[in-house]
């Protein structure tokens, strides 16, 4: 009786491997413990990837009916070792997503299939009376068939045959199987191996490497460091910039230079210095931002804030227009080939010719939960690195004469940590990005000490907001991004928006019944909504909620709200005002002289309205009695602009080398300093925030997390 065929099964997603074959789960080759009935559901939804697997079902294939009582604990138990296996979250799921009450899904992207270990090579049949042509068959003359040939004739011709057709199939199956190879599919890329690099954990972002060092910005303090490829610690690159905020963009192929961003007060755009890596005077080049090398290192390529791309010699000199593409651009790269430049924009990723000309999206279909960015090439061109939704991807881009490039992207990572932007070694098979797990703790700041406590038990949370009345807290958990209201003790919670929202700066109404918020699209835009505080009913606010709107503020008498308004997107935008809704007649209507003005605030009386002037960080404030507009000179880089209870003061964060909590009297006069931050790490949605409790007290979250430089491996599989 012959052996029974046997089959292994191994399918992969992320940096695991399943086989389900002998049950097992490996991360990066290292076998994962996992129950037997935790390995079957886990099993049940890997065969059926993206689809819904109900519980009914789990309960057929793995409880028996007289065990039904038990079932819902016991599958329950099963889908949590699971999820601590791969390292997952209900709240926040890459791999396993509850469908309440209905069952689970697996959402990650998985490969694999069958792999036949049986299939041996087999004896030909042997000739048998219909097909050996030799055989004698007794019976049957062939000369009466045909009249009789030469012997010696005869005998050539059969020869030849016999040599002929083997010798033609053979040409056609080697063509057939040439063909093939010219044309298979490669091994996709995979990430093999990962190697952390730096240890410290803070906030931090790869800029660039030159080979030996990895140059990355590192935030809360700004400031930009190196460390080397395998590790070690990490040095600061001494600038000599007048700039309180600083940004990596790039190192030039030699290694000699650095592209350095810059955040100053007095210029509406970002700054962009060409810097010596080993010392010297830096080189401002003209106002804009996304800037970077092209691959000979002689000219760099930017865009200004309203989408126009520009290049420019890197000392100065030959600035030229490539093109005009209506909305501000980042993350520009240039092929290695310096034939076409790849950037982003808010919808994703987009591609021209390095003179500027055929500009098209890249990835039009994409179907990811947000758009892709920050993408570039590996050394040697065969790969193009982006980001979407926190994880590395890839676009196959090996190609010969038979072989187009692959039009479908790769996924390279997968949870658990996010990933940044990927910069590509100089070996062509490295890739480095910060790995980030995001968390923060809630913490208020003495004012009389200069220290800070837990909030709220100290939870991961930001944007605090206490309702009029002081019985209730509304914010936002960092980085889910999902509203919650809660008793001021923090007792009582209750969700009051989807995961998928991404929620900010909640405010509370006068009557403290209803709560306005800002929230994030899918394309990046901002809107405002309105929620009940009660039951989070959705509430009127706007006909209009796919425009970008942020930053919503209530009347005193709760009849009105506050918002900006903006064209474009974030600062990369074309017309900024301020506009107000009446809840009562709908009618919007825009605040005399507020053009140019963003982030506002109504005091908590009524008579004041601050908001940001342009992009230079300074206060400018409107008496709503006289209708009259009156600046604050700050000093600039303002954030998070909060007025006092008392409407006396407000309070401000400055983010960067001279980080720090800060006031200015509504009055008028010198601004004072809170709180020195200058050793404080922070975090958040926009990197860090800043909230007043009721009796003024500073609420930030500081930064608990993680974030460190990896070295990731790429293979072939």
């Amino acid at each position: 009786m012959p052996e029974p065929e046997k089959t292994t099964r191994v399918v992969r997603f992320g940096v695991f491997e399943v086989d389900l074959q002998t049950a097992e789960l490996r991360k990066q080759g290292v076998r994962i413990r996992l129950p037997g009935q935790s390995f079957q559901v886990l099993e049940a939804l890997l065969l059926r990837p993206g689809e819904l697997v109900t519980r009914e079902e789990l309960r057929q294939k793995l409880w028996p009916a007289d065990t039904f009582g038990d079932f819902e604990h016991g599958l329950n138990a099963a889908v949590n070792r699971v999820r601590e296996a791969l390292g997952d979250s209900s709240d926040n799921p890459r791999f396993v997503e509850t469908l309440p009450r209905r069952g689970y899904r697996f959402i990650a992207p998985v490969s694999g299939g069958h792999r036949s270990a049986a299939d041996q090579p087999t004896d030909p049949k042997p000739p048998t009376r219909d097909t050996d042509p030799n055989r004698e068959v007794p019976g049957v003359s062939l000369e009466s068939e045909a009249p009789a040939k030469p012997e010696g004739k005869s005998r050539s011709r059969n020869r030849l045959k016999r040599w002929l057709l083997p010798g033609a199939a053979t040409l056609v199956v080697s063509a057939a199987a040439g063909a093939w190879y010219l044309r298979r599919p490669l091994p996709p890329p995979r990430v093999s191996k990962y190697t952390q690099i730096t240890h410290d954990g803070r906030s931090k972002g790869v800029g660039g490497t030159d080979g030996s060092r990895v140059y990355f910005t590192q935030s809360s303090p700004s400031q930009i460091a190196l460390v080397g490829v395998n590790g070690g610690e990490t040095a600061l690159l001494p600038l000599e910039i007048p700039a309180n905020n600083v940004q990596l963009m790039d190192i030039s192929p030699d290694g000699s230079n650095a592209l350095v961003g810059t955040f100053e007060q007095s210029h509406d755009d970002y700054g962009q210095w060409v810097v010596p890596v080993l010392g010297g005077a830096a080189k401002r080049l003209e106002d804009g931002g996304g800037e970077t090398f092209s691959p000979d290192g002689s000219s760099v390529v930017y865009s200004t804030l309203n989408g126009e791309i520009f290049k420019v010699l890197i000392d100065g000199s030959d600035r030229r227009k490539l093109a005009s593409v209506g909305t501000g651009v980042w993350w520009f790269r240039w092929s290695p080939d310096g034939k076409v430049i790849r950037f982003s924009k808010q919808d994703g990723l987009w591609e021209m010719t390095q003179k500027g000309a055929g500009v098209h999206r890249l990835l039009p279909s994409w179907k990811g939960r947000f758009p892709p960015c920050c993408g570039t090439w590996t050394h040697d061109g065969s790969l193009y690195l982006f980001l979407a939704d926190g994880q590395l991807w890839a676009l196959d881009e090996r190609r010969s004469l038979f072989r187009p490039p692959s039009a479908a992207p790769i996924q390279l990572t997968n949870g658990p940590l996010f990933w940044g932007g990927p910069i590509p070694g100089r070996d062509g098979r490295t890739i480095f990005s910060d790995g980030v797990a995001q968390r923060g703790e809630l913490s208020r700041i003495d004012l009389k000490t200069g220290g800070f406590q837990p909030f709220l038990g100290g939870i991961s949370a930001e944007f605090v907001s206490f309702s009029p009345d002081g019985k209730s807290v509304a914010y936002i958990t960092f980085p889910e991004g999902i509203l919650w209201r809660a008793n001021r003790d923090g007792s009582n919670r209750m969700q009051l928006t989807r995961p998928s929202d991404f929620a900010a700066n909640p405010r509370w109404s006068p009557n403290s019944k209803e709560i306005v918020f800002m929230t994030e699209t899918r394309t990046g835009q901002d809107s405002i909504r309105r929620v009940s505080a009660v039951d989070g009913t959705p509430l009127w606010l706007l006909s209009e909620e796919s425009a970008e709107m942020h930053d919503a503020n209530w009347s005193s008498d709760g009849e009105k709200v506050l918002f900006a308004k903006s064209t474009g997107h974030g600062f990369a935008t074309e017309k900024r005002d301020l506009r107000i809704v009446d809840l009562e007649t709908r009618q919007v209507t825009v605040l005399p002289g507020s053009d140019g003005l963003w982030s506002p605030r109504w005091s908590p009386n009524g008579r004041y309205i601050a908001a940001l002037l342009g992009v230079t960080g300074d206060l400018s404030l409107f008496d709503v009695a006289t209708q009259q507009w009156r600046t604050l000179p700050c000093g600039g880089d303002v954030e998070f602009p909060s007025f006092s209870r008392d409407s006396r003061f407000i309070y401000f964060l400055r983010y960067g080398r001279d980080q720090g909590v800060f006031r200015i009297r509504v009055a008028g006069g010198k601004v004072e300093r809170v709180v020195n931050m200058t050793d404080w790490h922070l975090t958040g949605l926009w990197g860090f925030s800043m909230s007043l409790d009721p009796e003024d007290a500073p609420l930030v979250l500081r930064d608990t997390g993680s974030d460190d430089i990896y070295a990731l491996k790429l293979e072939e599989k």
